[in-house]
């Protein structure tokens, strides 16, 4: 595992041309729910930077990578903006907005099943399961996201895997799930994913759901909408998201964090700051978690 990476020239050229074309045609903002997220907390603000401007800011964005084979697109291009509906429901039918935690023993395993995988592509499906089972982690800048001086790093995680073992470290009251066994073709398990070709009738590319009782979660469906229609950023995007919900976390009151309700970030990865949410939340606490950074 590799400490201090950067990306390649090529990369960076990718993402130069990118970033012109979007200069030249960006018309949208933050708060409009059904336009592109791309590139708004910055874009937005530099519409007349020069090819060559680009160029000195672009140190800012290199990021340090932990894994060797980091291939990942971060921003997500589909035309739509990633709107995720989230709501809990106990066994009696009503529904609650409070976190709520998998109360399982130690080594339990979580069994999650993908259903019509078949509306998408061998390496989208690979996708969803690195989401899960990833322990990749990259560093990236505070600055980028405007809350620290730069030179100051967090580090993000790839999978809710890795995320999950980190936050495990600490000792909690409930049992931090860590363990998954994917499968396909059916929505039995712990957690489900219904990959639809359908568009959802109030705009969400992903809602998720999850039944309770006793506070506890007995199980999760995640329903990916227009599965077939997103791109290979964009499914990674919403099932990191949608998954943050099954594992118990609500929506966030930050734009820039994974977790919010329509996703404005470019990085879409799994913070500090989800972990800490999720340390606290097994810690028996359903209050707010605030984050420093």
């Amino acid at each position: 595992m590799k400490s201090e990476q950067v990306f390649d020239l090529e990369s960076q050229r990718i993402l130069l041309q990118d970033m012109n074309l979007r200069l030249k045609q960006l018309q949208v903002y933050p708060h409009e729910s059904k336009t592109n997220s791309t590139y708004h907390n910055t874009l937005g603000k530099h519409r007349r930077l020069t090819v060559l401007g680009i160029l000195i800011t672009i140190p800012l964005l290199l990021v340090s990578v932990f894994s060797s084979d980091l291939n990942s697109n971060l921003v997500t291009n589909d035309k739509d903006a990633m709107k995720s509906g989230y709501v809990i429901q106990n066994l009696k039918g009503d529904t609650i907005d409070l976190f709520h935690n998998w109360d399982i023993p130690k080594e339990r395993t979580l069994y999650v099943n993908i259903a019509n995988s078949d509306v998408i592509d061998n390496d989208k499906v690979q996708i969803i399961k690195d989401v899960i089972l990833s322990e990749k982690m990259v560093s990236l800048d505070n600055s980028i996201f405007h809350k620290a001086p730069p030179d100051s790093k967090s580090t993000y995680f790839l999978g809710w895997s890795g995320a999950l073992k980190q936050a495990s470290q600490t000792t909690t009251k409930f049992t931090i799930p860590t363990s998954f066994s994917i499968t396909e073709g059916s929505t039995n398990g712990d957690i489900a994913i219904i990959l639809s070709t359908l568009e959802s009738p109030d705009g969400y590319s992903g809602f998720t759901r999850s039944t309770v009782e006793n506070n506890q979660i007995l199980k999760s469906t995640i329903t990916i909408y227009k599965a077939d229609q997103l791109s290979s950023a964009g499914l990674e995007t919403i099932i990191r998201h949608e998954f943050g919900h099954a594992m118990g976390l609500i929506h966030s009151s930050d734009p820039t964090d994974l977790m919010h309700s329509t996703i404005e970030t470019n990085y879409p990865l799994i913070s500090d700051c989800n972990i800490s949410a999720i340390t606290h939340l097994y810690d028996g606490n359903v209050d707010k978690v605030t984050c420093e950074i």
